[in-house]
């Protein structure tokens, strides 16, 4: 995403058709961050944090770049902004030292 200007990210999910597969592949994206969180709660790589809440997160924020609320607020690309959310998500649930307990 992040080699896509913005006038292209806006043209995909302004065209109802390629809209329709970005909000299918956004809940199947915040699906799999949920089956991701249970394998790394399981492999006590990740901290146990509450599933379903993780993937909300998830979809929330797709929705918020897809409508472009948090785009405008933060001033990111959606590449940056999928980006930071990826940092976060990883950084949040490690359970490596210094995440809390």
């Amino acid at each position: 995403m992040r080699r896509h200007s913005n006038a292209f990210y806006d043209d995909m999910v302004g065209y109802e058709p390629t809209a329709q597969i970005y909000r299918k592949n956004s809940a199947a994206a915040a699906h799999r961050v949920h089956q991701m969180n249970e394998e790394g709660v399981q492999a006590s790589v990740f901290r146990a944090l509450n599933g379903h809440f993780t993937a909300q997160v998830v979809a929330v924020t797709i929705d918020a770049v897809q409508s472009g609320v948090l785009l405008e607020s933060t001033g990111l690309t959606a590449g940056d902004a999928f980006s930071e959310l990826g940092d976060l998500l990883l950084e949040g649930l490690s359970a490596g030292q210094g995440a809390s307990e």
